[in-house]
């Protein structure tokens, strides 16, 4: 059973009356000012207003995320706890701890039953039952009754040590496996501290307001410091824990993680050896500061992780990686230039490519009025001009992946392509609207432009490339941005931190960029949909909605947009790329479509034989269209570094975007042509 408890985990403001406690009342006044510090900033200074939760709202909202799985708390008990209506501050307080050390007790014992379940088992056949359970239990019903619930954790305790069977190939090893991680769930459990709880609880009630409110306690200040410090010293990775299993949230620009190619956003790090010459430790249920401790070390020292892809089961073999830790500098992640050829109508285009990994500016320099100071409109600025007298024909600017930074260098990064106008509108919380970025001068690139974008492009790289579309500049091309469109900021509080959303961006059209992102003009094949990855994905996410726009001049360059979108459609369709990734996403889609998981080592074995061999194909299938050495084996594809297809993968999206360019470029010489004529 993996309880869910999570590094930012939301968990209800709720209260119930006084018969629920049966423990001495606990009296804590830093709490309880606290809760009233919270509501009072976010009815005071949030974006959202006009917040009403009802009593039923929040006690669901408690219960479910301490048990979104529905494993502890049966439907009588659910029903008990959530027909309590005492409200006082001290109330909650006491309801958060008096209800979690319930869930704690409850949690443990069928941790016992789980453990005496799996040492009884002492033969494979054991395992050939006629069972199944949920992948997921989160729509499903709750238990009616304790001895229900039981006789599932028993099956979820079989089914977990069937999926590390088939990976360690031994009965007796993969007992001792599942006994640890259940000894360690429990030690999580026993580690949760007063402030932790309390954290867990503030934060269910700040969720109702966005995804990008929550509360952190002095703790858990720490904890995200350290975490940003391993971003920058150490892998260059910001991780979190859900439901037991250490996640990727971000990649780092320029960091070893990053720059290695081995690890992407969402994969799950599963095991960790500190050094080399150490055993993988299975890290699941792990705190997220345990975690983070064992991956950080010297700079120059390598860490290895099991890692696992973000669509791949637990019984799938994890890709083993090794990454050097590095300090991650400034220079590590500026703009960078390259340059590609492509042969058409008889003619060399050289389209110029500039790879932006994030909105940078060391704000120390510019405050000493230092000149030389780096920031990445100034980079770009200089990489234009040398592309330009190297004649390139037109320019990319690569913004994938790119997780946004400092606005200032949106706007200054507009005024390159733009040269006159306001960049974005930003409404406060209290509804005032304010253009901003508005630039003047001339432009400094008056060459085609295009500017590449995906799902993991957020926040001032959808301003840029929002303002490059309203505009007409130039074409945006690839997939749905992530649409991260709010701005927050801290406050401090008697005990601790509130991190709220203060502000909305809207485009120069009146669009929002938030939850909807920046919709390319030209899309482009990609593997995941924005349900899971993006903005949308996220319970009580701000919504999208559009105001009045202000005035800005086109350009009009996009008149031919239609003809351009059929050339590319024609050029992937019968793709090597396109095929592999309709059938990735297929794969996925059936495999969460799936949610009954058989407990039986046979028709698992096949089960995941199955998967393998059309995970397998697939990457065959492409890799043979390019050329590469076809995986002989599953084993062979698992272990393999992915680096050389990634590289593959990466200048099959530039070609395309490149080609696409060159439409623009052809078709306005041919509008200019016949509008002489």
């Amino acid at each position: 059973m993996n309880f869910n408890i999570k590094h930012f985990v939301f968990i209800s403001v709720l209260l119930f009356g006084s018969s629920l406690f049966s423990s001495e009342k606990i009296s804590n006044e830093k709490y309880i000012n606290v809760l009233s510090e919270v509501e009072n900033i976010l009815e005071e200074n949030h974006f959202k207003k006009n917040v009403t939760i009802s009593s039923i709202q929040i006690k669901e909202k408690f219960l479910n995320s301490i048990d979104s799985q529905k494993m502890v708390f049966t439907l009588s008990n659910f029903n008990e706890l959530s027909k309590q209506t005492n409200f006082s501050k001290e109330h909650q307080v006491e309801f958060a701890f008096e209800v979690f050390k319930k869930f704690k007790e409850k949690s443990i014992n069928y941790f016992e039953i789980q453990k005496e379940a799996i040492l009884n088992i002492t033969s494979e056949n054991q395992l050939e039952t006629q069972h199944f359970i949920f992948k997921d239990r989160e729509d499903e019903n709750r238990f009616d009754s304790e001895d229900q619930l039981i006789e599932y954790q028993i099956k979820e305790a079989k089914s977990e040590l069937i999926s590390i069977l088939l990976k360690e190939k031994d009965l007796s090893k993969s007992k001792e496996k599942l006994l640890k991680r259940l000894v360690n769930r429990e030690k999580s459990l026993n580690r949760i501290s007063n402030d932790d709880i309390f954290s867990m609880f503030v934060n269910s009630f700040t969720s109702f307001y966005d995804p990008h409110t929550n509360y952190l306690t002095p703790k858990s200040q720490e904890d995200f410091e350290i975490n940003m410090y391993l971003s920058l010293e150490g892998i260059g990775a910001i991780l979190t824990i859900d439901d037991g299993i250490t996640e990727i949230v971000r990649l780092i620009p320029g960091g070893p993680a990053e720059k290695s190619g081995l690890i992407k956003v969402s994969d799950k790090i599963v095991g960790v050896a500190s050094k080399l010459s150490e055993e993988i430790q299975d890290v699941r249920d792990w705190r997220i500061d345990e975690v983070v401790n064992l991956i950080r070390g010297p700079k120059g020292t390598k860490v290895r992780l099991e890692v696992l892809s973000a669509s791949m089961e637990d019984d799938e073999i994890g890709k083993l990686i090794e990454i050097t830790r590095d300090v991650v500098k400034l220079e590590d992640q500026a703009a960078k230039k390259r340059e590609i050829e492509i042969k058409r109508s008889g003619k060399l285009f050289n389209i110029g490519i500039i790879e932006l990994p994030t909105f940078y500016m060391d704000f120390d320099a510019y405050k000493k009025n230092r000149y030389n100071y780096k920031s990445s409109s100034k980079d770009v600025r200089t990489l234009l001009r040398e592309l330009d007298k190297n004649n390139s024909d037109g320019i990319i600017l690569d913004l994938r992946g790119n997780g946004g930074g400092s606005l200032f260098e949106a706007y200054s990064l507009a005024k390159l392509f733009i040269g006159r106008g306001n960049v974005v509108q930003v409404m406060e919380s209290n509804g005032s609207i304010q253009p901003l970025g508005h630039t003047m001068g001339r432009q400094n690139y008056i060459g085609p432009i295009a500017i590449l974008v995906d799902k993991l492009s957020a926040s001032a790289s959808e301003i840029l490339a929002g303002a490059i579309q309203d505009y007409q500049r130039g074409l945006v091309i690839g997939a749905q941005t992530f649409g991260k469109g709010t701005v927050q900021r801290m406050e401090n509080l008697s005990y601790g931190q509130i991190k709220f959303t203060e502000q909305k961006f809207y485009r120069v059209s009146g669009q929002s960029t938030q939850h909807k992102g920046v919709i390319p003009d030209i899309e482009l094949p990609y593997v995941y949909s924005n349900q899971e990855i993006g903005e949308m994905s996220y319970e009580n996410a701000l919504p999208y909605n559009d105001i009045s726009p202000v005035y800005y001049e086109t350009f009009e360059n996009l008149s031919n947009l239609e003809s351009i979108k059929k050339y590319s459609n024609n050029r992937i369709k019968d793709s090597s790329m396109n095929s592999y990734v309709k059938e990735t996403k297929q794969l996925i889609e059936d495999e969460n479509n799936k949610n009954l998981l058989p407990v039986n080592l046979t028709m698992r074995k096949d089960i995941k034989t199955k998967n393998e061999m059309k995970r397998l194909a697939i990457e065959n299938e492409l890799r043979g269209s390019l050329d590469l050495d076809i995986f002989e084996s599953y084993e062979e594809f698992a272990n393999s570094d992915g680096e050389e297809i990634s590289d593959k993968k990466d200048e099959i999206i530039l070609q395309e975007a490149a080609e696409i360019l060159i439409d623009q470029i052809l078709m306005e010489q041919s509008s200019r042509i016949s509008f002489r004529r």
